[in-house]
């Protein structure tokens, strides 16, 4: 992504090690991140009240600037990054 100035993460509620081994069996070009629960609820990935398996793939562009640029509340893993390369 460094053509088009950009940082891919990838964030899930799973274990930092549990990641890891999902990241390499898939060869994730970019990082896997563990987060707590609290910012799935933030980002619109999950209900108050959830557990970590009720997650939901929510894509979202961030500006250099921090601010949220564009929204996928239903992301699809075979389509999201033609979307993202689109938006950017």
């Amino acid at each position: 992504m460094d053509a088009k100035n950009a940082q891919i993460l990838g964030v899930s509620f799973d274990s930092v090690e549990d990641n890891r081994k999902f990241a390499e069996k898939q060869s994730f070009p970019y990082p896997l991140l563990s987060e707590a629960l609290q910012m799935g609820i933030k980002y619109g990935a999950a209900d108050e009240g959830a557990t970590a398996g009720n997650a939901r793939r929510v894509g979202y562009v961030i500006g250099p600037d921090g601010r949220i640029k564009a929204v996928w509340p239903k992301a699809s893993p075979a389509t999201f990054a033609q979307d993202v390369l689109a938006t950017l």
